[in-house]
């Protein structure tokens, strides 16, 4: 699977991992290939604005990153931010917002055991019927995220998933993947955020077209101004700096 190749000092430096932007019809293959190269935890991170900006303040949130096997491409303005760079290498993103119910299927097409870790007790009894309803032979274990950090990575070992699906939301989802990854029986690992939450009703999921056109922020935050107007509003003002800096990398190394 390519990589940024375009120094790749300078492209580490700033998204804190090796950026393999890869499209979502190749997750399930991923996953496969991260399975049979390690024997322990492998973990697949994306990146969106949101992320970037507490990679660069949140020293755990660094950490999580540098541990990366992977990292897909999550934000449309992620991919805007590679092509005002420069970089020239095809490009994809994808969410696991909306790819949720095809990862569900190939899983149980290929016979994974799937942990979800995150969410609110009601939330995963939703999640549980939907689930049940939509992919029977589906082998599913959902945890709620709301108990006993000892008692949900007992629940997740006692599980023994191919893949786990983390969504306690960031930086919460890191430390925990961070703290636990080490321990964990052989699986592969993803950021989930609050997916759950968008297909069991409990948050009002953004439509298809406006994801894809790079517009489901703006339509989460008309949604729930009081929770997101920093996210959207405002982190995206401090990234500038380390934008122009990786920039600048990038120029220099060009020139040599």
């Amino acid at each position: 699977m390519p990589a940024i190749t375009l120094d790749h000092c300078a492209a580490r430096d700033f998204f804190g991992t090796t950026l393999t932007p890869f499209p979502e019809s190749e997750l399930p293959a991923m996953i496969e290939r991260c399975r049979a190269a390690k024997s322990g935890a492998a973990i697949i991170g994306h990146h969106n604005l949101h992320s970037l900006y507490r990679r660069h303040k949140e020293a755990p949130v660094a950490r999580f990153y540098e541990a990366c096997d992977y990292c897909y491409v999550d934000g449309v303005p992620v991919l805007w931010l590679l092509r005002a760079l420069g970089i020239r290498e095809p490009a994809a993103r994808f969410s696991l917002m909306d790819c949720l119910p095809s990862l569900l299927g190939k899983a149980e097409q290929r016979g994974w055991r799937l942990c979800y870790l995150g969410s609110t007790p009601a939330v995963v009894e939703r999640a549980r019927a939907w689930a049940a309803r939509q992919w029977p032979a589906l082998q599913l274990t959902l945890v709620d995220g709301y108990r006993e950090d000892g008692d949900a990575f007992a629940a997740v070992e006692d599980a023994r998933p191919d893949v786990l699906l983390v969504g306690m939301g960031m930086p919460k989802q890191e430390a925990w993947i961070m703290a636990h990854a080490q321990r964990l029986p052989h699986c592969v690992i993803l950021q989930a955020g609050g997916t759950l939450d968008y297909y069991t009703g409990a948050q009002a999921r953004p439509p298809a077209l406006l994801s894809r056109l790079g517009l489901a922020g703006l339509y989460r935050l008309l949604r729930n101004p009081r929770r997101l107007w920093r996210r959207y509003l405002l982190e995206p003002w401090s990234l500038v700096a380390p934008i122009l800096e990786f920039r600048r990398r990038l120029c220099r190394s060009g020139a040599e």
